[in-house]
């Protein structure tokens, strides 16, 4: 069973790097493909072959051990399709979000999710509202639509209050990578995408502590 996981974890991660290296290619705005480095993609899915063993060992075939793949999956994919792209593709999220719907639909019940659903719209809305403030005192955009559209899945992955505190925490993360960027004089975006759903997957990982964490200071 060790090795059936290990392998499957294994094949699934080359398959979140490919469609992180190749699906903006087929894009209209991406015009041209950036260099794919197959040792830092045998890496990543080394990486997520662990995930699988580490969350089956603890969780078993479980909700949560089926919820961590969705979370890895768009860790990865996120990270390389904004890193190299500048883009969150719209489908990995989409199919991210219902599955994640149908985990809550059959391990919970219906209830819970509409309530992760409407969690969810609740932070696309908190996010609506930074941008157009944002863009309102900056003059310019200052979160990209996909970042906007990512907070759906991270409402209906984490529900509202940890989605705010993943929010939160992913621009304290973001903030060393924007000062080195002005530091070093690289008049570029940051790419915001990586950091959302970084924290994402760190508040998901320790949600006890950070539900704690929001009970003390709430």
């Amino acid at each position: 069973m060790i090795i059936i996981l290990f392998f499957g974890g294994f094949l699934l991660g080359l398959i979140f790097t490919l469609i992180g290296e190749e699906l903006p290619l087929l894009l209209p705005e991406v015009k041209e493909p950036k260099n794919n480095s197959w040792i830092l993609n045998l890496f990543i899915a080394c990486l997520n072959a662990l995930v699988v063993l580490i969350s089956f060992y603890y969780y078993g075939f479980s909700y949560e051990f089926f919820l961590s793949l969705i979370v890895t999956a768009l860790i990865i994919i996120i990270f390389i399709t904004d890193f190299k792209y500048m883009i969150i593709l719209d489908s990995p999220l989409l199919i991210a979000g219902i599955l994640t719907l149908i985990l809550k639909a059959y391990y919970f019940d219906f209830k819970t999710m509409l309530l992760s659903l409407g969690s969810g719209l609740l932070l696309f809305g908190f996010m609506l509202l930074i941008g157009f403030l944002g863009k309102l005192i900056f003059k310019r955009d200052a979160i990209g639509g996909g970042d906007i559209k990512l907070a759906i899945v991270m409402g209906i992955i984490l529900n509202f209050r940890l989605g705010i505190l993943a929010i939160i925490f992913s621009s304290l993360l973001a903030l060393p990578y924007a000062i080195a960027t002005i530091m070093l004089g690289k008049n570029k975006e940051v790419p915001f995408g990586p950091f959302l759903v970084g924290s994402m997957g760190i508040v998901y990982l320790f949600s006890a502590k950070f539900l704690n964490l929001i009970s003390f200071l709430f």
